[in-house]
C-alpha cells in the first residue's frame, strides 16, 4: 500500500488540491455571479458564439478577461444584484443594445416624452325640444286680432284714432288690473267670440274672470255656458245694469258702435260683443273720440286727455270722491303720456265739457 501510494503520490496530491481548490478557494474568491459568467462565456466559446476569446485562447492567452458590453441571458438566474443589467436581452431574439439616457444641463435625466394622452372631450348635451307655448286651440275664424295686451291696445288706437296712453288708463281702472295678471292662455281665450261657451272653459271661476257677468246683478248672463251662477265674491245681487266685460261697456254704448266695431275687426259674420277683449276696447276708443272730437290722432292735448278720462266716468269723480280723473292721470303717466293731465283735471273738476 505504501509503494502504491508513493509511486502515485502525484495523483492523490492533485485530486486533494483540486478539492480544496473547489471547496475552499474558488467559493472564497468567486462570487456566483461571476462564476456564472465564466460559465456562459465556456458555452459560448465552444459553441463559436465568440470566435475572438476562442482565437485568444488558441494564440495562447488563456486568460478569462471576458468582453465587456455582455448582457446576461433571461434564463440565468443569479443572487448577485449588482450584475443584472438595467435592460435584459434574450439572447434567442437578439435585439441592439440600449444606450443609458443623457444627463441634462442641469442634471436630470432628458426621458423622452410619451405620447400627449388625448384629452376626454365630454359629449354634446342634446338640447331639449323648446316647449310649445300652453295655449288652447282656438278656432282661427272666432280669434280677434291681437295675441298680447299691447298687440291689442295698439291696434285699438290705429282703429279709433285715440293715443294708446289713454285707452291702457281707462283700462287699468275698469278692469281693475285684469290686463296685468291674466293668463295668457286666457287672454286668447277672452279675445274670441262666443268663448262664454267654448269648450276650454271648463270652471265658473273662469268665466268670472273674463267678466261674463253683469256689473250690478253679478249674475253670469243667459246665453253663457254658466248661466244663473253669481260672480260676486261676497255672493251680493242687485238690479241688471247691462255693463259687461273687461271694459265696464253698457248694452246701449255696444249697439250704438256694433258698426264701427265690426268694420275694425274684418266685418263679415263677425258678432260683435262687449265680453269679447278688443271688442270692448274699441267700444271704449270710439266712446272716448266722439267726446273729445280729436283734431290728431296722437297729439293730444292735456285738456283732450283728460276729457276723455271725464267724459267716459260722467266725471272725474270729486263729488262722488272717487277721484277717478286723478286715478286715470296717475296710470296716463305710467304708460309713458307726456302732458300735464293733472293740471287739466284740477282745473276741469266735474265740468267734463266745459272745456
Amino acid at each position: 500500500m505504501r509503494k502504491y501510494f508513493l509511486r502515485n503520490y502525484k495523483i492523490f496530491l492533485s485530486i486533494f488540491s483540486s478539492f480544496i481548490l473547489v471547496f475552499f478557494v474558488v467559493p472564497f474568491f468567486m462570487t456566483p455571479g461571476k462564476m456564472t459568467r465564466i460559465l456562459s462565456n465556456l458555452s459560448n466559446l465552444w459553441t463559436g458564439q465568440d470566435l475572438s476569446l476562442q482565437s485568444q485562447l488558441n494564440n495562447g492567452n488563456n486568460s478569462f478577461n471576458l468582453p465587456t458590453g455582455f448582457v446576461r441571458p433571461i434564463d440565468i438566474v443569479t443572487d448577485d444584484f449588482r450584475e443584472i443589467p438595467n435592460q435584459i436581452i434574450s439572447r434567442f431574439s437578439p435585439t441592439p443594445a440600449v444606450s443609458p439616457p443623457k444627463a441634462s444641463a442641469t442634471g436630470g435625466v432628458l426621458m423622452k416624452a410619451g405620447p400627449t394622452p388625448t384629452k376626454f372631450i365630454q359629449p354634446t348635451k342634446i338640447p331639449k325640444p323648446t316647449r310649445p307655448p300652453d295655449v288652447f286651440p282656438i278656432d282661427p275664424s272666432l280669434a280677434r286680432y291681437g295675441k298680447t295686451t299691447d298687440e291689442v291696445f295698439t291696434y285699438a288706437s290705429q282703429k279709433t284714432c285715440v293715443p294708446k296712453e289713454v285707452l291702457r288708463s281707462i283700462a287699468a281702472i275698469e278692469s281693475g288690473g285684469f290686463f296685468d295678471v291674466v293668463d295668457p292662455k286666457y287672454f286668447l281665450l277672452y279675445n274670441s267670440e262666443n268663448w262664454w261657451n267654448s269648450q276650454f272653459l271648463t270652471e265658473e271661476r273662469r268665466a268670472c274672470s273674463g267678466y261674463d257677468y253683469d256689473n250690478g246683478s253679478g249674475i253670469i248672463p243667459s246665453d253663457s255656458k254658466y248661466a244663473g251662477h253669481n260672480c260676486h265674491s261676497d255672493g251680493s245681487t242687485g238690479p241688471n245694469s247691462y255693463i259687461w266685460g273687461p271694459m265696464q261697456v253698457t248694452g246701449t254704448e255696444q249697439t250704438k258702435f256694433a258698426s264701427q266695431v265690426k268694420s275694425a275687426v274684418g266685418g263679415g259674420s263677425k258678432k260683435i260683443d262687449r265680453r269679447i277683449i278688443l271688442d270692448a276696447i274699441l267700444i271704449v276708443g270710439f266712446v272716448s273720440k266722439q267726446n273729445v272730437n280729436p283734431t290728431s290722432c296722437t297729439n293730444w292735448t292735456a285738456q283732450q286727455v283728460a276729457k276723455a278720462a271725464c267724459g267716459y266716468y260722467g266725471s272725474c269723480g270729486f263729488k262722488d270722491g272717487t277721484y277717478y280723473c286723478n286715478t286715470f292721470c296717475r296710470n296716463y303717466k305710467t304708460y309713458g303720456g307726456k302732458t300735464d293731465c293733472q293740471g287739466a283735471v284740477n282745473q276741469m273738476q266735474d265740468n267734463c265739457w266745459g272745456q
